[in-house]
């Protein structure tokens, strides 16, 4: 016989990342909505709680688990159920706003990217950012592998070239 229920420590991480769904993401996801561009103050206010969120789930494989330079010891990092409370985390916060959810320092989507291909130096610089990422192109929709835009350093500034959509 199969035990499916989840160990106590997984329970307590998915409990505290519904009552950020139902207590924080809830109650503003429609303000955000209405006013899309403006930054959303009030998850300043839960820097304690994602540093919980991000270290039930810290090392998961997809990300931070998939550097090319990492060591191969470092690489089996999903023990005790990491990927198990990143997925509960994300299921449980995404009930309360997704696009909120993707945002989240550490472990939203701009900063899965970063923590798959950064160094230690851009790791120290760039892991606790609020990032996102703005993949899609009209022409290959949001294949990464595709993409055409580029980002190139002139002098002190940046010159990007290409075009986006859905941003």
């Amino acid at each position: 016989m199969y035990n499916l229920e989840l160990p106590r420590k997984l329970k307590a991480s998915a409990n505290q990342a519904h009552q950020v769904a139902a207590n924080i993401f809830r109650p503003i996801s429609r303000k955000y909505d209405l006013a899309e561009h403006e930054y959303p103050v009030e998850l300043d206010t839960m820097a304690a709680m994602v540093e919980g969120l991000s270290d039930s789930g810290g090392e998961i494989g997809g990300a931070s688990g998939g550097r090319g330079d990492a060591p191969k010891s470092d690489l089996v990092a999903n023990a005790n159920g990491g990927n198990m409370a990143a997925l509960l985390n994300t299921l449980e916060t995404s009930w309360g706003d997704v696009g909120l959810m993707l945002t989240i320092p550490y472990q939203g989507l701009g900063n899965a990217a970063i923590a798959a291909v950064a160094t230690d130096e851009q790791l120290e610089r760039f892991g606790k950012v609020w990032a996102s990422m703005a993949i899609t192109e009209p022409s290959f929709g949001s294949d990464s592998a595709a993409v055409t835009t580029t980002a190139n350093l002139e002098g002190d500034e940046w010159v990007l070239n290409g075009e986006k959509i859905f941003v």
